[in-house]
């Protein structure tokens, strides 16, 4: 049986953006800014697909990838944003890109170059994403 994690994304899986930043999400409704939708330069957006996923590795996938990204072990997991892949609109597409650390890693590409326009798609993507908050140790 092949990994699900290396297969073509449906439309009707969910993705989850990690948020590790405070200023990535409004504590006054627990939605999440447009922040936490902004590609990096490389234009290519983190995700977990949670296909085969229970939310408890969920979770330890959230706080792997934390760890990774600022290098501190217990790095500060504040939750995630989840997004249903049918979605994402154009031109953002999602492809597969499995890590070692995270089988389920993929990432939101097709970013334009244009500053305004990444960031009415970075809106765009937050207004529809759901916050759940992270409560683990």
């Amino acid at each position: 049986m092949s990994d699900p994690a290396t297969k073509q994304i449906s439309s009707e899986e969910i993705v989850s953006r990690f948020v590790r930043s405070k200023h990535w999400i409004r504590a006054s409704n627990n939605t999440v800014k447009p922040d936490a939708f902004m590609p990096p330069s490389d234009l290519q957006l983190s995700v977990t697909r949670q296909t085969g996923l229970s939310e408890e590795a969920l979770w330890q996938v959230g706080q792997t990838v934390v760890a990774e990204i600022t290098g501190k072990d217990g790095a500060s997991l504040l939750g995630r944003a989840d997004l249903a892949v049918g979605s994402i609109m154009a031109p953002l597409t999602i492809e597969p890109d499995p890590l070692p650390t995270n089988l389920n890693h993929a990432q939101i590409v097709g970013w334009p170059e244009d500053k305004p326009a990444k960031k009415n798609l970075a809106q765009r993507l937050a207004a529809i994403s759901s916050y759940q908050p992270f409560s683990g140790s």
